[in-house]
């Protein structure tokens, strides 16, 4: 297997046709197609499926796409890192918690010391950050992860714990009284995280009482998330860290729940399998010096 073969592979692939494929890659639809099919040849499996309307995934091919997206992402960091290149894109997922926290603090000194390298920040949450390491779209995480869902993929580096509380909106029945795990379940639940660990810590707690599997918002953005809370009855948990931040919301309060609430545990997420760039490994040292030097986290 060549490297052109797995780009021509890609490019058809993630374009959606030969003609694009090729266009992208300044050479014709006939060198395409030949490169292509010599692929095919050396694994002795087809990965399109030619037809009216054009060429399509077969399941070999759709299997052999994350990593084939990984090769060429990884192919792309060369000539930066051969070159010191302080122009190489970086790209991560960060948790809310963790983007109040230490952004803040770790972007200004990353964007001046390297002012022309482009950076990409996207929702840390693990159904985006889990895809993304795995096709290369992601360079990192700083995210939570639970145990059962760390495979030899990936490495995690635990870094700081973030217990939860528990908000609602300000004229919820709940607000301004003590309630338990056993009130909480009467009502819709907002969620950004895994909806199993949820319906784990509240619903199958053994203060919960919960017959039914209750009304569960999945909101993956904290507006949609906030507009959510403030519209409905539905509660939401959130990070301990930012909860000055969401009671500045006058819209908003947190619910005294005297039953203890779950933490977890926030860290650095990356494939096992793989190096940072040196830019990228520059935002992680800044980040993870950030984490360190914030009074009152709670560090592993």
């Amino acid at each position: 297997m060549k490297y052109p073969q797995v780009l021509a592979f890609v490019r058809a692939a993630t374009l959606g046709s030969i003609r694009a494929a090729a266009r992208s890659m300044d050479i014709s639809q006939a060198a395409v197609t030949k490169t292509i099919k010599t692929l095919e040849e050396d694994l002795g499996v087809a990965l399109f499926s030619r037809g009216v309307r054009g060429a399509t995934l077969t399941a070999a091919g759709a299997s052999l796409l994350p990593r084939a997206m990984l090769i060429v992402s990884q192919m792309e960091l060369l000539p930066g890192d051969i070159r010191s290149d302080e122009r190489a894109r970086v790209s991560m997922g960060v948790l809310p918690v963790a983007t109040a926290l230490l952004l803040p603090h770790a972007l200004p000194a990353f964007v001046a010391s390297r002012p022309h390298a482009p950076l990409r920040i996207a929702d840390g949450f693990l159904s985006s950050v889990l895809p993304g390491l795995r096709d290369g779209s992601l360079d990192f995480g700083i995210c939570a992860i639970e145990s059962d869902q760390l495979t030899n993929f990936f490495r995690f580096e635990p870094w700081f714990r973030s217990r939860a509380v528990v908000v609602a909106r300000r004229d919820h029945p709940l607000a301004g009284r003590p309630c338990g795990i056993g009130d909480l379940v009467r009502y819709g639940w907002i969620y950004a995280g895994s909806r199993a660990s949820v319906l784990d810590l509240f619903f199958n707690h053994p203060r919960s009482g919960a017959a039914d599997e209750p009304l569960i918002i999945e909101a993956q953005n904290v507006t949609a998330g906030i507009v959510a809370v403030k519209s409905t009855d539905a509660i939401s948990i959130a990070p301990g860290e930012l909860a000055a931040q969401i009671v500045a919301n006058p819209d908003i309060v947190l619910l005294q729940v005297t039953d203890p609430l779950p933490e977890t545990i926030v860290g650095l997420l990356t494939r096992a399998d793989g190096g940072l760039s040196a830019n990228a490994l520059m935002l992680v040292e800044l980040l993870r010096a950030a984490m360190q030097r914030i009074p009152g986290l709670e560090h592993c």
